[in-house]
């Protein structure tokens, strides 16, 4: 790795280093101060989540724009980050399409209420396999099953609130911070083995802009990331917009999780 040399970019380094350590102190200060005791969820923590999840279950249908950042641990302790830019769109009961680009290519993802869909654009195949009937029935299959992570699925089921909380232990309100040009309510929870975060956007539209959720019982602790961008609320959708039928010449193949041999 190229040494830096220059004495004014180690100052600098040096100076962020100590900004940096006050900044964390300061962030541990404040959480450990938003609640008397452990077990208790701080109101104001509470109050932000469940304005975020009242809002995200009157919307209809909806649209966003995720990066999500899932962490790697290599057998030495390494972390790699793995980067998936993805295209969501979701419409009330049952409804879900996912546009995503990441290390596998580029990839399509429909779910219709009764089907899921997955189209490899790069390997030009695809694959169909019956679905359940609801948004949160489909999101849990398609990952246990499947493998097929829906971005955003903890923040758009019909009950995130209920779902979030279930087993949370501690709940901190760390105060406003700015992401993306706006203010947001800093909210960090935890529950069982994991801990998890969330940024809720200030103001009558409460949308989740960052969700970080860290893994404290695997070795190094590595983190899930999602941040969602050019949020659409009740976009005027079709059901068009949920169907993939296999372009032509595309290969067909079984739809089968990680693993899979049959």
């Amino acid at each position: 790795m190229e040494r830096r040399r220059s004495t004014t970019i180690v100052g600098l380094v040096l100076a962020g280093g100590i900004i940096g350590a006050v900044a964390g102190a300061r962030a541990d200060e404040r959480a450990k101060t938003t609640t008397t005791q452990e077990g208790v969820i701080d109101p104001r923590a509470e109050q932000a989540l469940k304005g975020m999840c009242t809002y995200m279950q009157s919307l209809k249908s909806l649209r966003a724009d995720a990066t999500t950042i899932d962490e790697k641990v290599t057998t030495a302790g390494q972390k790699i980050q793995e980067v998936k830019e993805s295209r969501l769109t979701v419409m009330r009961p049952n409804a879900i399409a996912v546009d995503r680009t990441g290390p596998a290519g580029h990839v399509l993802f429909r779910y219709d209420g009764k089907r899921f869909a997955v189209y490899s654009v790069d390997k030009n195949v695809y694959a169909s396999a019956p679905a359940p009937a609801t948004i949160e029935a489909a999101i849990d299959e398609a990952g246990t099953r499947y493998g097929i992570d829906a971005p955003a699925g903890d923040l758009v089921v019909s009950d995130a609130y209920k779902e979030l909380l279930d087993g949370v232990t501690e709940g901190h309100y760390i105060g406003l911070e700015p992401v993306g040009g706006v203010l947001a309510h800093h909210i960090a929870m935890r529950k069982g083995n994991s801990d998890f975060q969330l940024w809720i956007k200030d103001g009558p539209e409460p949308i989740p802009l960052r969700y970080v959720i860290t893994s404290r019982d695997l070795p190094s602790a590595p983190q899930f990331t999602l941040e969602l961008h050019n949020f659409e609320p009740n976009p005027a959708l079709s059901a068009s917009s949920f169907a993939l039928i296999a372009p032509h010449g595309a290969q067909q193949a079984a739809l089968r999780g990680p693993g899979s041999r049959n």
